[in-house]
This record gives structure tokens, sequence and C-alpha cells, in this order.
């Protein structure tokens, strides 16, 4: 048998108490709604079902208008089947309401440069280079702005445009992603479970 280091969990001293309990359950039953309607939202846009997932997101948002997961969701999902009205809407109460978001900076600039508005895209995707450290992702920001600021651009130039930008934020958020994978692996490593013999048989495990 192996014994391992148990972790106390806040809700388990607050379950102890039946009125509590009641509340809990009543709060996780109804933020399970939302939180399903999202999930399937999420799982829709992975497997490109656009329309799929602006209805699992509209369905969240009726749950709570303001969940800007949701409003995310339904800004991308928008974007992606080319209504880019209604997701620099979308995307622009986003930012009003948490102002360093970068799905709506990313998503919310794409669609202004789409939409010809060169002003508002070149002031999202300058902001979302600040929160994004990757420098590919910045200069390729750099070069969309010099291309918009020069000469007159066709829209499928802008669409061009648009998908060699989406393209260098997904390339620095897999980067990102595998660098965090690495550095816990070497924490791991640097820390590893040390197993004993026990005095009845079987290991301890710390």
């Amino acid at each position: 048998m192996v014994a391992r280091r148990s972790v106390a969990l806040d809700a388990a001293s607050l379950l102890r108490h039946e009125a509590a309990s009641r509340h809990i359950l009543a709060a996780l039953v109804l933020a399970g709604c939302a939180t399903s309607a999202q999930t399937r939202g999420e799982r829709a846009l992975a497997h490109g079902d656009f329309a799929g997932a602006a209805a699992e997101f509209q369905a969240a948002l009726a749950e709570d208008p303001e969940r800007v997961r949701a409003l995310q969701g339904l800004g991308v999902a928008q974007y992606k089947s080319d209504a880019l009205g209604e997701a620099e809407a979308t995307f622009a109460h986003v930012l009003q309401r948490a102002p360093e978001n970068g799905t709506a900076l990313l998503y919310g600039g794409l669609a202004a440069l789409r939409l010809r508005q060169d002003a508002v895209a070149e002031d999202r995707l300058t902001r979302m280079r600040l929160i994004e450290p990757d420098p590919r992702f910045g200069a390729q920001v750099e070069r969309a702005v010099t291309l918009v600021r020069a000469q007159p651009l066709s829209d499928e130039a802008r669409a061009f445009i648009a998908v060699s930008l989406e393209d260098a934020a997904r390339a620095a958020l897999e980067i990102r992603a595998a660098q965090y994978e690495a550095s816990r692996a070497w924490a791991w490593s640097a820390y590893p479970v040390r197993c004993y013999p026990a005095h009845r048989g079987g290991l301890v495990c710390l």
C-alpha cells in the first residue's frame, strides 16, 4: 500500500454545516448550467462549428449577460463566421469590462482591420503587443501597421494580414505553453517524491 499526503480543501470544512451545504450546492447547480453551455461553446469553437458555438455562448450569456469568457467566445465565433460588425461590437463590449483582455484586443483588432477601421485596429493591436512578450508577434504587428499606413489595401490583403497576425499570436501562445510545461517538469524533477519502506510493509511516499 502507498500512503500519500492529503490536501485539505476549504469546501470540505464548509460542507460540515448543513445550512451552508444547501447554499453551496444550489450555487453549484446554477453555475453548472452556465458552465455547461460555456464548455459546449468552447468545444464547438475548437471543432470549427462556429454557428453552434455562438448559440452555446448566447445560452451562457442568457444566464449572465456580462460573463466575459462567454462574450469573448461569442466574439471569436462571430469573427470566424465573418460577422465582422457583430464581432467588433462584441469585443468592444468586452474591452469596456476588461481593457487588457488579450482575446478581445487581438480579434477586435483584426475585425477592425478588416472593417477598415484602421485607427481602432492599430490601437488594439498595439495594446495587444504590450501584453504579449513574444518579439515575433511584436514584429508582425509592426509590419502590419506599417503596411496599413503606407498604402490603400484591398479587402483580400487585409484578410491575409489578419490571418498572419492570428497565426503569429497562436504560435506565441503555443511557445509559452511549451515553456510552462517545461518549467513544471523541471520543478517536479527538482523536488521528487521520495518513498521509504514502512514497518508493516509497503511504502510511505512523501
